[in-house]
């Protein structure tokens, strides 16, 4: 995956070995914000907890690959939760991130995390916008937020007015998933990380969870925070929709104080950097969002991203260019809570965008009620049998299924090409093969995608294969980088006939 600008201002952290082989009490997949955050609540409360995580060190997936942005005011999240739990919903969401950020505080201050604090804005680029940030202004108001309305855009912003919150902060997201890392293993857990898991069955006691490394693991309960349930048993993957979004970093001549997202489509983001000893100041652009493997070619929608800051802010040499996943939720609330089966399983997931935030509130919850025994939801919630959710989640898989089958026929209908150089091609023959050419390397890998059979597409700013089903992704060579798939794409001999 291509690096970020917080990559190039930090080391790799790759936890110590871990010297406990278990059992313990909880197994937790992911050591992004939201795993560690519950594996560090679940440790306080007196638990052995042991954490597995696909990538080779901390922070490689969406939660250090994020814009770093610590805020109750989230674009037009509470306008769209309030349209389909009320202002009563809207105000628990509310309530339930003020209090995870008076612990991420905490946790900034005892890790000596920088922040950067000023006032956040959603803001209307254009007429259709306006309508949206005016919504989110009344939203925020009756959910217990001091917002205020103005016509004039801070920063200097293209628009036609904001709703702004002061007051609010924003990290460097590696940094602040580090920090969660140093807080896991101070209060004893183990993190094993080169740790992809691909299975979880019963065991005496609880669950043995496997890696394709060949790690077993035995606990009592074990929790799944890698965005979309990667042991999914629940079919939260048929409901929750993969959305993945662009940044640029440039250097800049001047500091960019708001943290400012756009109220609709357009959607920019934007949020200054401060200088360091060691780096200028800079501002990341991002936005552009949209579902994986569905809009092609990506790069477009960083070209987009780079006019339009060449356009509008005082903007200097390119730093970093990336890409970042999510998952929404139907009815616009987070997900956590028990899936289906006998299994002591738990998920936590759908934050669409604000984990940083929200993540932490639910992943707490969720640990502090596994250690009491206390009922918990279940995934997926029965709230998702409401007539707007169905409606969501049927337009969805109607759209999975449309993707389906158009990938099945375009490959059977393509002709076969060669890969320029940083291109990916999917060739005619059953099954179709993926072929992919970086510097002097070619790849060519099957475009089957291992967990529901969609074909693959070529992602040019990530140089991977995404899947336009449910989000997985692979690198040119088919190893997996993100699920729901836990199997790699099957390598294609050269010289094989199709």
């Amino acid at each position: 995956m291509a690096a970020t600008a917080w990559e190039r201002r930090h080391d790799p952290f790759v936890p110590p070995t871990p010297q406990d082989d278990g059992p313990y009490d909880d197994v937790v997949v992911g050591a992004g914000v939201i795993g560690l955050a519950a594996a560090s609540e679940l440790a306080r409360l007196g638990r052995r907890v042991v954490v597995l995580e696909a990538q080779e060190a901390v922070g490689l997936g969406t939660s250090g690959r994020s814009t770093g942005k610590l805020s109750l005011l989230q674009g037009t999240r509470l306008s769209e939760i309030e349209r389909v739990h009320g202002t009563d919903g809207t105000r628990r969401y509310v309530d339930d991130c003020r209090a995870a950020l008076v612990r991420v505080q905490e946790l900034l201050d005892e890790w000596d995390v920088m922040t950067q604090q000023g006032l956040a804005a959603t803001w209307a680029l254009d007429e259709s916008q306006l309508s949206s940030a005016r919504s989110e202004h009344v939203a925020a108001t009756r959910a217990g937020l001091d917002t205020r309305w103005q016509n004039e855009v801070p920063g200097g912003l293209p628009g036609l007015g904001a709703v702004v919150l002061d007051g609010q902060h924003q990290v460097d997201p590696l940094e602040y998933t580090i920090a969660w890392a140093r807080e896991a293993l101070a209060q004893g857990v183990q993190i094993h990380v080169g740790q992809r898991v691909d299975d979880v069955r019963a065991a005496v006691g609880g669950v043995r969870v496997r890696s394709v490394a060949g790690l077993e693991v035995d606990a009592r309960e074990a929790i799944v925070a890698t965005g979309l349930p990667a042991l999914d048993r629940s079919a939260a993957f048929a409901a929750l929709v993969p959305q993945r979004s662009y940044a640029v970093a440039f250097e800049t001549g001047s500091p960019f104080e708001p943290m400012a997202l756009t109220a609709g489509t357009p959607s920019f983001s934007v949020r200054g950097v401060a200088a360091t000893p060691q780096q200028a100041e800079r501002v990341v652009v991002g936005g552009q969002g949209h579902p994986v493997g569905r809009q092609h070619p990506a790069g477009r929608h960083v070209e987009a991203l780079r006019s339009w800051a060449h356009e509008h802010l005082d903007v200097g040499a390119e730093v970093a260019v990336w890409s970042a996943q999510d998952y929404m939720p139907p009815d616009q609330l987070p997900v956590a809570g028990r899936v289906p089966g006998g299994l002591p399983v738990h998920a936590v997931t759908g934050f669409a965008k604000w984990g940083l935030v929200a993540g932490v509130s639910a992943a707490q919850r969720l640990a502090a009620a596994i250690v009491a025994d206390e009922d918990v939801p279940r995934v997926p919630p029965l709230r998702w049998a409401r007539p707007r959710s169905l409606a969501s989640i049927g337009e969805h898989n109607a759209s999975v299924g449309a993707h389906l089958v158009s990938g099945w026929a375009g490959a059977a209908s393509r002709s076969d090409d060669e890969p320029g150089e940083g291109q990916g091609v999917v060739t005619r023959g059953l099954p179709p093969v993926a072929t992919s050419t970086i510097g002097a390397r070619q790849c060519a890998v099957s475009a089957v995608c291992t967990h529901l059979g969609g074909i693959v597409r070529w992602n040019d700013v990530e140089q991977s294969w995404d899947c336009p089903l449910h989000g997985s992704r692979f690198a040119a060579d088919g190893t997996v980088l993100e699920g729901p798939a836990t199997k790699d794409l099957t390598p294609v001999d050269e010289g094989e006939t199709r």
